[in-house]
């Protein structure tokens, strides 16, 4: 018996110990501010007042500012997922072991449908019935892309049961009906996608689709526009990077191959003013190779995100030339907009995340002729700033 309670006060030091250690590792560790690893913002320590205190929000900030700043976090995590993976776990941390090195990101029901989702259809369905209305019906497309885990069926472990993303374009196409607005402004990426499977359209360890992805979206688009799209042939397409590790692998931290970043140049060249949010500075490329030195290699297309992008192509001759693009988007846009500036004198991006102005008033300021939503559907599903996309 004696020998029980000394192994059960040694246990009990050994884990008050242990608290001890974190917590003050805890207290002296600088907060921070950013994950490299994660590409994301990590929460800082809310401020307590009674009202976030009564209404939850405080308690959800401080549970999820315990696991933001967690001391060693990311070890801790590759800890977790290998002891998993040696479970034999398929899906550790919301991501599929896929075939083919693939780290595919898990959707379930409740990521997708719900509240947010319900009101941000809402919001893209006024929205774009009100812009067709204003710049007639040729000129409003949608683009919801589907994950990998809608389109790279064939790559997700055996009985992998994912969220069937094609529910949400079927909802937004209802919420367009039931508006009496047109229902052809959504083009169907999905079956152009999956078209395509067995070639690399999605990183291996990132949520974005590739560069070879975003050119078939940009087909479809294009040609929904009655547009002449670019055929492969007329771009030099060369490897950037062949060492990038996307978001989805800062999920796991262990160790995983890399992915390739690919540009894709045309062949003609182009004469491109890119500038940020207003800002004078002009750079000369769609490409930023800067950002391959970093972790957030993505950030090569069009220097990642900011709240507006301006791309004007000084090559494009005739009616084109006035015309002027405006993309509603994500992230997802930014390998698509190099290929789109190809047809547009100029080609604006907006990010809502970063951004809050009269939309309206804006586009006809600019003398905006034609627009695209562009969202990958889980994101768009739990984007709460879509509740700036208003059109009046």
């Amino acid at each position: 018996m004696k020998k029980e309670r000394h192994s059960d006060r040694a246990m009990t030091f050994l884990f008050l110990g242990f608290l001890g250690i974190v917590s003050l590792a805890g207290m002296i560790t600088p907060q921070k501010a950013f994950s490299d690893s994660e590409n994301r913002y990590l929460q800082k320590k809310p401020e307590f007042t009674v009202k976030s205190l009564l209404d939850g929000s405080y308690g959800e900030k401080y549970e999820q500012y315990l696991s933001d700043q967690f001391p060693g976090r990311n070890g801790w995590i590759g800890l977790k997922v290998t002891s998993e993976r040696l479970a034999f776990q398929e899906d550790v941390n919301g991501v599929y072991f896929g075939k083919d090195g693939y780290l595919i990101e898990k959707y379930d029901t409740e990521d997708v449908e719900g509240e947010q989702l319900n009101k941000n259809l809402e919001k893209l369905a006024a929205f774009t019935g009100a812009a067709e209305t204003s710049l007639g019906k040729d000129h409003v497309r949608v683009m919801l892309v589907p994950s990998a885990s809608q389109v790279m069926t064939d790559r997700l472990p055996f009985l992998a049961a994912p969220y069937d993303q094609g529910r949400v374009t079927e909802l937004l196409s209802e919420r367009l009906k039931e508006t009496g607005n047109s229902t052809e402004m959504v083009l169907p990426a999905e079956d152009c996608l999956k078209s395509f499977r067995d070639e690399a359209l999605y990183y291996r360890t990132d949520h974005h689709w590739t560069a070879r992805g975003a050119f078939l979206g940009y087909r479809l688009w294009a040609e929904s526009m009655g547009l002449i799209p670019w055929t492969e042939d007329m771009f030099d397409i060369r490897t950037a990077s062949s060492e990038f590790h996307g978001t989805v692998y800062s999920k796991l931290n262990v160790p995983w191959r890399y992915d390739s970043i690919e540009v894709w140049q045309p062949k003609e060249p182009q004469d491109y003013r890119v500038s940020f949010d207003g800002e004078p500075k002009e750079y000369d490329s769609l490409y930023f190779p800067d950002a391959l030195k970093g972790k957030d290699k993505y950030a090569v297309y069009l220097d990642g995100n900011h709240a507006i992008t301006k791309i004007e192509n000084r090559s494009i001759e005739g009616d084109q030339k006035e015309k002027k693009l405006f993309i509603i988007k994500d992230s997802y846009a930014h390998s698509f907009a190099v290929f789109a500036a190809n047809h547009f004198g100029t080609v604006y991006m907006a990010d809502l995340r970063y951004l809050n102005l009269n939309l309206k008033a804006w586009m006809e300021e600019q003398g905006i002729t034609d627009v695209l939503l562009m969202y990958q559907i889980p994101g768009f599903a739990k984007e709460k700033t879509v509740s700036r996309l208003v059109y009046k």
